[in-house]
């Protein structure tokens, strides 16, 4: 009871503020729009066609979800600000050719209704290296979550990390592909895991099983995240992923 009285007097505080995106390197403010209606950042732009990217607190009906508005005057899409490396890595060497592609992700997108996470948007990444697996097949980026390789070993790595966000992990992570390995491990707060995937050719990624993951194109929500502990303050700074049923 305690708990509901508390997130209703949030979103009512929350509902009577302005509506002002934080800059992007700031920590998401008290800004609405909190009220029904608001459940995207496409319905937010709708709402209030001056609104321009930057850190918002969406409605979805069943969550409180912070998020970073990204191309307000084009196509609106919500997405995490990650404020720990996160990356993930196809390891070359055996059957692979070339460098290590690792690919460093600063900002996820992210479905607010689900909190599940697109791993295959990359619209705030960067990748460095390339590969060449089995002499014909070319490597240049990887999805987010996923650690692989093609040497008969776990040499793949990679680092989903939550940490100073409003969510926390609730994935798990299962192997794929020939001869797979490895495994994740999880923090005991479910803030971060470290990855280690790989195998003749093999793979180590969120669950369900993904075939060949690599050179992400297409949306694929797929990593599901849950939210996080939080205060009353977090709530009132908009800063608070908060469960409203």
């Amino acid at each position: 009871m305690f708990r509901r009285i508390v997130v209703a007097a949030a979103v009512l505080v929350l509902t009577g503020l302005a509506v002002t995106p934080a800059s992007a390197s700031a920590q998401p403010a008290a800004q609405p729009p909190v009220a029904a209606g608001t459940s995207s950042c496409a319905a937010i732009r709708a709402l209030l066609p001056i609104a321009g990217d930057g850190n918002y607190v969406l409605n979805t009906g069943s969550h409180l979800v912070p998020v970073y508005c990204h191309d307000m005057a084009g196509t609106p899409r919500e997405y995490i600000t990650l404020t720990a490396p996160n990356f993930s890595q196809y390891t070359a060497g055996g059957a692979t050719q070339g460098t290590n592609v690792r690919t460093t992700f600063t900002r996820v997108r992210i479905d607010p209704a689900t909190l599940l996470v697109d791993i295959n948007d990359v619209t705030f990444a960067t990748s460095t290296g390339s590969a060449l697996q089995s002499g014909n097949f070319a490597i240049g980026s990887m999805p987010y979550g996923v650690a692989a390789s093609c040497d008969f070993a776990a040499s793949g790595v990679g680092r989903v990390d939550l940490g100073g966000t409003a969510f926390v992990l609730a994935a798990s992570w299962v192997l794929g592909g020939f001869e797979s390995r490895g495994g994740a491990t999880l923090s005991a707060d479910g803030r971060s895991a470290d990855l280690a995937g790989g195998g003749y050719c093999g793979s180590l990624t969120p669950a369900p099983a993904i075939y060949n993951p690599v050179n992400p194109t297409v949306p694929d929500f797929h990593l599901q995240l849950a939210c996080g502990p939080h205060t009353l303050v977090d709530v009132l700074l908009g800063r608070a992923c908060v469960n409203l049923t």
